[in-house]
């Protein structure tokens, strides 16, 4: 055989070193353990809100990629609350650890370069946004204070507010099943009736009022107490295979989106119970969807989903000043990457492993072959 031909077809080109440097470049981690399926749900809701950002005039998918997130929160903190009963503590430190090392890293970067140009060109000090977005509880500063490359923190807030709400019903119901789904049904009720009245009444000067913690921890709480009663029925055995319900409803929730505003409450509840549905459904699904899940791309989105949600927010906002999408998406792809490695995952590794059990990892690579030359 020749040089050539050994170089992949061009002399002086090692093909398989550029691929395997490629490859390991781009790679990240998932934990064992993780359910297969969840990581692609994962990785598709932040697809989801990638095209809705960088294509929004043709997909405006980013507020159902966010709600799709919310209620697979829920979903997995009923799993880890009500039947795996971690340790409160434990539960606050894991969720301390997931979020806050690149999040702090994010704000302080980002806020450090915006204020840097805010007195360049002889304005103020913005630090209300920055510390909003540490502090986790930008969205409740009022319009006027909110810098755009934090504006996305308000969905974190939400999160966050919703674990410490759930870990008030696991202590008040003493995790039994029932009682938790009461007290969270309860809950999302009264989120629903505070977004219905604030839509009516709206304060003046706030944020998109669908963005307060009041109003959106309606989406984990319904994801939260649906998966508690489902997996109820499912030990009893009461569960069918649902085949392709799960896609139905995804594609219903994601339809909804286009027809109705994410602003007004009332309207936002169908994506809700509709992404509640699907995601809670997903294990009972045909194996076709399953495997749809399972893909190497998604799982791959979803490992580095929570770095790519923080980093295209500035990108985003780079886009709205003139930049090319085709230029900021891999320019975003690459922060998150860095970020990922640099400081998500090794920070989350460090503190789990100081804080209780750490996780063993293995690595998870975007295919360059075909999808038939992968294993089963």
């Amino acid at each position: 055989m020749s040089d050539r031909q050994q170089s992949g077809g061009t002399a002086g080109i090692d093909w398989n070193r550029v691929r395997g440097a490629v490859t390991t470049m781009i790679a990240v981690p998932v934990r064992s353990g993780h359910v297969a399926l969840l990581d692609g749900w994962r990785g598709f809701c932040i697809i989801l809100v990638i095209i809705g950002h960088f294509a929004e005039t043709l997909f405006p998918l980013a507020n159902i990629g966010v709600e799709f997130f919310f209620v697979l929160s829920g979903r997995l903190m009923a799993e880890i609350l009500v039947f795996k009963r971690q340790e409160i503590g434990i539960f606050l430190k894991r969720r301390f650890a997931r979020v806050v090392p690149a999040l702090a890293t994010y704000v302080l970067i980002i806020g450090t370069v915006v204020n840097f140009a805010f007195l360049l060109d002889g304005d103020s000090l913005r630090l209300a946004s920055p510390l909003g977005a540490l502090f986790l509880v930008h969205n409740f500063l009022p319009m006027s204070a909110v810098v755009s490359s934090f504006e996305h923190t308000w969905s974190l807030a939400v999160e966050e507010h919703s674990y410490l709400l759930l870990v008030l019903i696991a202590l008040i119901s003493g995790r039994r099943p029932r009682l938790s789904v009461a007290i969270a049904l309860a809950l999302c009720a009264l989120a629903f009736a505070n977004g219905v009245r604030l839509m009516l009444d709206p304060p003046a000067g706030s944020q998109y009022l669908v963005w307060r913690s009041d109003i959106r921890v309606a989406s984990v709480l319904l994801s939260f107490a649906l998966y508690v009663m489902l997996r109820r029925a499912a030990d009893r055995g009461a569960v069918p295979g649902l085949g392709w319900f799960a896609l139905a409803a995804t594609l219903a929730a994601i339809g909804a989106a286009f027809l109705y505003p994410a602003s007004r409450p009332p309207e936002l509840a169908i994506c809700t119970i509709l992404a509640a549905m699907a995601v809670n459904t997903l294990e009972y699904s045909a194996a076709p969807v399953r495997k749809l899940l399972q893909n190497p791309m998604l799982l791959w989105a979803g490992a580095l989903s929570f770095s790519l949600y923080l980093w295209q927010q500035v990108f985003y906002s780079f886009v709205h000043a003139g930049m090319s999408a085709l230029l900021a998406v891999p320019l975003a792809v690459g922060c998150a990457l860095w970020s990922f490695k640099r400081i998500e995952d090794p920070a989350r590794n460090h503190l789990n492993a100081r804080w209780g059990k750490g996780s063993r990892r293995a690595s998870v690579r975007l295919a360059f072959t075909s999808p038939c030359d992968q294993p089963d």
